[in-house]
């Protein structure tokens, strides 16, 4: 009865009905394969051991000869399935997974009580060990990695007031004070792209209650007992380990001491980009000169900081600790975001210590920007300063917070419409823009100028931000800015026709193109910076050096030296009209033009070079097209009218300079093809003889002015070699070595 009635509750309604009226009838076939599917579908039963076949056995006999990073690609299991299949608990995609090298993460709590870390009684050469593996982990974070798996791996910084050692928990308390500090730095600046810096604190404390001067005065009260020790021990290498972890503390005292006076905030923190300019008050050159004796003394302990690496504990061969007591690599794994966490792998401490004092070197330079009051000087500056040093980020974000410490002031002072007022008067002097002139005081024109940069001061602040950012986002923000520039240029127009209108008729000087020029020769600049930061990015093939070199040439520093000579003549005809015995004596003498100062009559002298040494690659890379010389893409997988046009992309809204279509490019390739190789190589020898000359006739020239004569030299004798015959009959391509210059390499032709 019990099988029946079991067999009854999965079996269908009818066949219930039928088995009540006849029970002596045995159920069909039918009817047990109905069962059996319910008794599947209801029960959920469990498949048999046979429906299962092992195949273990031949999936690694069948990826035997598959090599690492190979997949089986199958019509059912392509890419996106490939992607999904991986194992879960792989430590490269699962943040909770704890690799097997912590079953437990050691947290603060846990260390001390297991006595894995010492609160107290720290031997010199167990701090010294700590401290080198901070700095390691801050060297670390500043290179883009994660805080929480650099600095904060270090269990000290945790909870520092639970430290009983004066020396560590002052050294730990500064550290965190640091770290705020360059994070402050570098999120005010923000010239910072995702691949540069990661500023997540993870809601840290990093002690917030304790300032800076009391976590400064927390090391000179351990500098002096430190001191104290020293002259109290006997033992020879106890005194060394001693002075070391002296110099260390010290180190840290004074960096911490320069960033603090670098920090234009007096009081209060800089949080989420509020701008609060009432507190705000850069350094004074006073001030200044006290920081970079700061940055000096530190830099010597950095050098006495490298020597004496090997005193401190040094980390375990094949442990990823930096150091064998105080750090716990897995403590922030579950703080990661739920993405695939980097792999971080903390710098090695000589590197560590060779890089901090590279940064403070910078650091020391960039406190130079004190010095620029203008915004042309300010802009050279920064300019200059990515050329020379090719800073990290904190380096190129403390001149950006020095000069515009809050909102648009710069220095915290003078807003920057203001100083950008003062870079058109000592570019152009706009009649509209000297006291002695009518327009100084008409409301009308003082209207029209205000409006104008107020309306365009960010593209003018955006110019001077994007200096500040790593140099391949640099080409990147430019080609966006540059569409700004056609609505700067427009607007430029306007004023200038305006004023003009405004000017009386009897007034000798009148208001013709002052501010178009000036936005001009800005707007030239940046495009030229654009192509060039193409060729020191390697984003260019050989075959299509022509046509940068040719728009070079040709137009963009050719329209530079016209726009900065158009000013030079301005100015001059200007103060020539303001000066009364100059007026009398018109009649007697001609007008004598004077210069400008020797910073812009080298700047002309520069872009002139500049012109004549592109000038000379053109009529090379025609000579090599000529013969033959310079491999083209096959046809079928090319348009050079594609490249052309996409290369040039960023200038085809601009109205001034006109952008020069490929038609024009094309007409005068085929013009210059038509000259024999030897006359195009002789041309380009000379080209490069005058750029030479040039740089030459200009007294204390700089690093950069060097590096070009250079390869202005090697390049005109290599092709008065191509103009005599040299390696005629050879069909090798030219090289092109950028190892001495960035921008324009030195041509070698081999046999």
């Amino acid at each position: 009865m019990c099988d029946q009635s079991s067999e009854a509750e999965v079996l269908p309604q009818g066949h219930q009905n039928e088995e009540s009226e006849n029970p002596s009838h045995p159920p069909s076939n039918v009817e047990a394969e109905a069962a059996a599917a319910a008794a599947a579908t209801v029960g959920q039963m469990e498949p048999c051991a046979d429906d299962w076949n092992e195949i273990t056995a031949q999936f690694f006999d069948c990826v035997k000869d598959l090599k690492l990073g190979e997949l089986v690609h199958d019509s059912t299991f392509g890419l996106l399935e490939a992607m999904s299949a991986i194992e879960m608990m792989d430590p490269k995609m699962d943040a909770g997974m704890s690799c097997n090298r912590e079953a437990t993460p050691l947290t603060f709590d846990t260390a001390v009580e297991t006595g894995q870390i010492k609160l107290n009684n720290l031997l010199a050469k167990e701090s010294i060990g700590i401290i080198d593996a901070v700095y390691s982990c801050t060297v670390s974070w500043l290179e883009g990695h994660s805080m929480a798996q650099t600095v904060l791996t270090c269990l000290y910084l945790h909870k520092p007031n639970r430290i009983e050692c004066k020396t560590m928990r002052s050294f730990s308390i500064a550290i965190q004070k640091i770290i705020n500090l360059i994070r402050n730095f570098i999120i005010r600046a923000n010239v910072y792209e995702e691949e540069d810096f990661q500023h997540s604190s993870f809601d840290y404390n990093l002690s917030e209650e304790v300032t800076e001067t009391k976590a400064m005065n927390m090391l000179k009260a351990a500098e002096e007992e430190l001191i104290k020790k020293t002259k109290d021990t006997e033992d020879e290498r106890e005194r060394e380990e001693l002075q070391a972890l002296l110099a260390r503390v010290r180190f840290t005292r004074l960096l911490l001491h320069s960033l603090v006076g670098m920090y234009p905030l007096k009081q209060g923190n800089w949080r989420y980009g509020q701008e609060v300019a009432a507190q705000t008050a850069v350094p004074l050159k006073t001030e200044m000169i006290d920081i970079v004796k700061s940055l000096n003394g530190a830099l010597e302990l950095a050098q006495a900081i490298e020597k004496t690496i090997e005193l401190g504990t040094q980390p375990v061969e094949g442990s990823d600790a930096p150091n064998p007591m105080g750090f716990s690599m897995m403590v922030n794994q579950r703080l990661l975001p739920p993405t695939f966490p980097r792999s971080t792998k903390i710098k090695d401490r000589q590197l560590s210590i060779q890089y901090l004092t590279e940064l403070i070197q910078r650091i020391k330079h960039a406190c130079k920007i004190a010095n620029c009051t203008s915004y042309h000087a300010a802009l050279n500056f920064l300019m200059d300063f990515n050329k020379k040093f090719t800073p990290c980020l904190l380096s190129r974000s403390i001149p950006q917070t020095l000069y515009l410490p809050a909102g648009r002031l710069v220095f915290g002072v003078k807003p920057l419409i203001e100083v950008l007022k003062e870079s058109v008067r000592a570019f152009i002097a706009p009649p509209a823009l000297r006291p002695d002139n009518p327009l100084y005081n008409n409301p009308f024109a003082i209207n029209c100028i205000n409006s104008f940069f107020e309306y365009h001061e960010q593209t003018f602040y955006s110019l001077f931000a994007i200096c500040g950012y790593n140099r391949a986002r640099q080409r990147d923000h430019l080609g966006l800015l540059l569409l700004n520039f056609a609505h700067l240029q427009d607007g430029a127009e306007r004023v200038d026709v305006y004023l003009h209108s405004l000017t009386p008729r009897s007034e000798n000087s009148r208001h013709l193109a002052c501010f178009g020029t000036w936005v001009f020769y800005h707007c030239l600049r940046a495009m030229s910076f654009y192509l060039l930061a193409g060729l020191e990015l390697e984003l260019y093939s050989v075959h299509e050096y022509l046509y940068i070199f040719w728009y070079l040439y040709q137009y963009l520093f050719s329209w530079i030296v016209s726009a900065l000579t158009r000013a030079e003549t301005f100015l001059a005809e200007q103060e020539y009209a303001a000066d009364p015995k100059a007026a009398k004596a018109s009649q007697k003498k001609p007008k004598s033009k004077k210069r400008k100062t020797k910073t812009d009559v080298k700047e002309i002298l520069f872009n002139e070079a500049m012109e004549m040494l592109c000038g000379g690659y053109y009529k090379a890379l025609v000579g090599f097209y000529k013969e033959d010389r310079i491999p083209e893409p096959l046809p079928l997988f090319d348009n050079e009218q594609v490249r052309f046009e996409h290369r040039f992309a960023p200038f085809a809204n601009l109205s001034t300079p006109p952008p020069m279509p490929y038609s024009e490019f094309r007409q005068m390739k085929f013009i210059m093809i038509q000259s024999p190789a030897t006359e195009l190589y002789a041309a380009a020898a000379k080209h490069f003889h005058e750029a030479r000359m040039l740089l030459e006739t200009f007294p204390n020239p700089d690093e950069e002015w060097h590096d070009i004569v250079k390869v202005a030299k090697t390049n005109y004798v290599m092709m008065n070699l191509l103009a005599s015959g040299h390696s005629r009959q050879s069909k090798q391509p030219p090289e092109f070595d950028f190892s001495c210059h960035r921008y324009f390499p030195i041509i070698k032709q081999r046999k």
